[in-house]
């Protein structure tokens, strides 16, 4: 019996070690997901993002209303605006261009209730990082895609 016991107080179980490795990998995905969102190229992919969602909500509030919808892009605030809906502001370090039709007046995007719409782009850019969100004319297909540098 006592060799039992002898070799239990020499190591640490099993079930002490995966409680450990646990706690560890918990720990390590804390620090990851801090680092990540840190980086402008998150940043960018957040604002796009964000920028997608408020151009669709314009989209289905003109189809909805019948009235045309107007997503207006402020650079002085740096921001770009929807009358209904929340704001996506632009922080500092991010550069952000909407180029529009010239119906739809400077900086903005109009949606009709036909389904079309007038069309533009908003690129968001920093040093290394640039990602553009796409507003078809026609269809009002909204797309996003990263652009080379």
């Amino acid at each position: 019996m006592e060799r039992a016991q002898s070799s239990r107080e020499g190591g640490f179980s099993l079930l002490e070690l995966l409680v450990a490795l646990t706690i560890l990998a918990l720990a390590m995905s804390v620090v990851s997901i801090s680092a990540s969102r840190r980086s402008p190229s998150f940043e960018i992919q957040r604002l796009s993002g964000e920028a997608s969602s408020l151009f669709r909500e314009a989209r289905l509030s003109a189809q909805t209303s019948g009235r045309p919808a107007r997503v207006v892009f402020d650079p002085e605030v740096r921001e770009l605006s929807h009358a209904e809906s929340a704001k996506v502001v632009v922080p500092e370090g991010i550069t952000a261009d909407l180029t529009s039709a010239a119906s739809a007046g400077p900086a903005a995007i109009i949606f009709f209730p036909d389904g079309s719409s007038s069309g533009g782009a908003l690129t968001f850019k920093t040093e290394d990082r640039s990602e553009t969100v796409s507003v078809d004319w026609l269809t009002s297909r909204i797309d996003r895609q990263e652009i080379a540098e």
